[in-house]
């Protein structure tokens, strides 16, 4: 019975730790899902600066924790992130809010398909 103490401690450690980050990633998007409702809010007001010190506080939010970010998720859906990112950048620095609610749009789906591949489900696991 001794010898499987352990195995079941490391079991529980790592159970533990996939839930806590997985309830992380769900909160950092939602964080990142609030900031981008803030940079469309003012792309369809027309708001250029508004956008873009919005857009600024978006990137930061999704800057803070590239590194753990990398580790736990596919690069492929980070890396389209960062393009997205990249859009609307141009789009803000053009002044072109026809062309940047669109790419918020897509924006928002992909920080949604995040935090859809962390969650715990059957559909994950299998």
């Amino acid at each position: 019975m001794r010898a499987v103490r352990v195995p079941v401690f490391v079991l529980a450690v790592v159970a533990a730790y996939i839930l806590c980050s997985a309830a992380w990633v769900t909160t950092e998007s939602q964080r990142w899902l609030d900031a981008a409702d803030r940079v469309s809010d003012a792309a369809l007001r027309g708001d250029v600066s508004d956008a873009e010190a919005a857009l600024d506080a978006l990137e930061a939010l999704w800057q803070k924790h590239q590194g753990y970010l990398h580790i736990v998720i596919s690069h492929t859906e980070l890396d389209e992130a960062e393009a997205l990112l990249a859009q609307a950048r141009a789009a803000v620095r053009q002044g072109d809010m026809q062309t940047l609610y669109p790419t918020v749009a897509e924006l928002r789906s992909q920080f949604k398909l995040l935090a859809e591949t962390q969650q715990i489900s059957l559909k994950n696991i299998l």
